[in-house]
């Protein structure tokens, strides 16, 4: 973290001894240390309050660091369906729920993104849909969360930096595709949006119509 960065989480964004533990759990499990930082965290909380949201998808679970703060952003009947490929980060993100305290408000979801966000569907509409997975798949994420956002809801990505590289390394197919998602957010009539510069970038798109 930047100094800058060390400043904001030391201020607002201080971590209980359950949130610590779920941001080292990719090291100690040797899983992939992509976690969001703990002032990336405070902000997915703080949107999903200043939402009011109840019921939020995330695409990408990892060892569930992100899914604790914005399951703690939740109301006691709220809910969090976290969408995750892996199953041993189900497992490690499970058992990190539950040690948050915050297991009853969160189902994950093993498999297939698109094949669980197409089950979701009868679910909605929903508050927030949060990425933060591998690229390949965001314009389809992004057709899903369109028409499955409650109007005022909640379009947010992890990594919008990345969408920055293209320009400056062109042979990039990760920010290729973030780039060509960014674009594609930026354009749709439905959406407004931007990128908030903390981080590797987050963008927060909200649906107006």
């Amino acid at each position: 973290m930047t100094d800058i960065e060390t400043y904001i989480t030391q201020l607002f964004a201080q971590e209980d001894e359950a949130l610590s533990w779920a941001r080292s759990a990719p090291e100690r499990e040797q899983m992939p240390r992509i976690s969001v930082e703990p002032f990336e965290g405070k902000l997915l909380n703080l949107l999903a309050q200043l939402v009011g949201a109840r019921k939020i998808v995330e695409i990408g679970t990892l060892a569930g660091y992100s899914g604790i703060w914005l399951a703690r952003a939740l109301p006691e009947d709220g809910q969090l369906y976290t969408l995750e490929i892996s199953s041993k980060h189900v497992e490690v993100a499970q058992a990190n729920f539950e040690r948050a305290g915050v297991s009853d408000r969160v189902t994950i979801q093993h498999g297939d993104a698109i094949d669980h966000l197409n089950k979701l569907t009868a679910k909605g509409p929903f508050d927030m849909v949060f990425l933060d997975a591998k690229r390949d798949q965001y314009l389809d994420y992004l057709k899903w969360a369109v028409v499955n956002l409650r109007i005022g809801g909640l379009l947010v990505s992890h990594n919008a930096h990345r969408g920055a590289l293209a320009a400056q390394q062109p042979d990039n197919e990760d920010a290729a595709m973030m780039n060509q998602f960014l674009h594609a957010v930026a354009e749709h009539p439905q959406l407004t949006a931007t990128i908030i510069s903390m981080g590797d970038g987050m963008l927060v798109a909200r649906k107006t119509s």
